[in-house]
């Protein structure tokens, strides 16, 4: 073996085994350390490790294409040189990765959130309506028009909220689950809430919430569970979907 070949093996050795000690140092810094309470213990180990063996990974291979190339240049200059360089390629990639990670996130959340969108318009309520009347209603009554088939459900609530912001339940729904109703795409229908009073007096916000399940049984992928309040802040909010109440009907 020549001794340009025998001085490059030797330090792609010595930078193998000096992982083992960085190792025990990434161990060391990065280990984590359980915690009471109620803070969250963020654990990094192996960045130090990895990123270690990431450089070496690109350095060898790039520092014996140096050594086969420019011999007479020196083991030790070429290393140097070829360190400095993977470091770059480590940096650089991993921004690139990083930059594409979040590209490709933020990609897969506007498609997520078109198709809400599209989900939303998939259950319409056209009006609604207190029964007997709204002074001591003993139901709620809603017309609703569906666009794909599903088993329907709701419910009501209704609060009064004083000036204060301080808000006091006064009414609730109480439909049980045998009262959902399997509906196809273009059923017009209206849908009756019986209510439970809490506390005597009127309503002043009142929300109304309509689900469209796809499963007979169960949750599944694309059930639409939209609420329908006075003045929502948003339209999704990943979880519910979020439309504007209309004044109550007179009937």
């Amino acid at each position: 073996m020549k001794p340009f070949w025998r001085k490059h093996l030797i330090i792609c050795v010595s930078l193998g085994l000096l992982a083992v000690p960085i190792y025990f140092l990434d161990r060391a810094l990065l280990g984590g350390h359980g915690g009471g309470g109620n803070w969250i213990t963020l654990d990094f180990r192996g960045l130090i490790f990895w990123s270690y063996i990431t450089v070496i990974a690109i350095d060898v291979p790039l520092s014996s294409i140096a050594v086969l190339l420019f011999p007479k240049s020196g083991a030790l200059r070429i290393h140097f040189g070829s360190f400095v360089i993977s470091l770059v390629l480590f940096v650089t990639g991993m921004t690139a990765y990083e930059k594409l990670h979040r590209l490709a996130v933020s990609n897969e959340y506007r498609k997520l959130m078109e198709h809400r969108r599209h989900l939303s318009s998939m259950v319409e309520l056209k009006e609604w309506w207190y029964f007997p009347d709204d002074s001591d209603p003993t139901e709620i009554r809603v017309s609703v028009i569906v666009h794909q088939s599903g088993r329907f459900a709701g419910n009501v609530t209704g609060e009064r909220t004083d000036p204060s912001g301080s808000s006091i339940t006064v009414f609730e729904s109480t439909n049980e689950p045998e009262s959902q109703r399997q509906v196809s795409g273009g059923d017009a229908f209206t849908y009756t809430f019986p209510l439970k009073v809490l506390t005597p007096g009127r309503a002043n916000n009142v929300q109304i919430a309509l689900y469209l399940f796809k499963a007979p049984n169960g949750p599944a992928t694309d059930d639409i569970e939209k609420i329908f309040m006075k003045s929502p802040q948003q339209d999704d909010d990943g979880q519910f979907l979020y439309g504007v109440l209309p004044p109550p009907s007179h009937r």
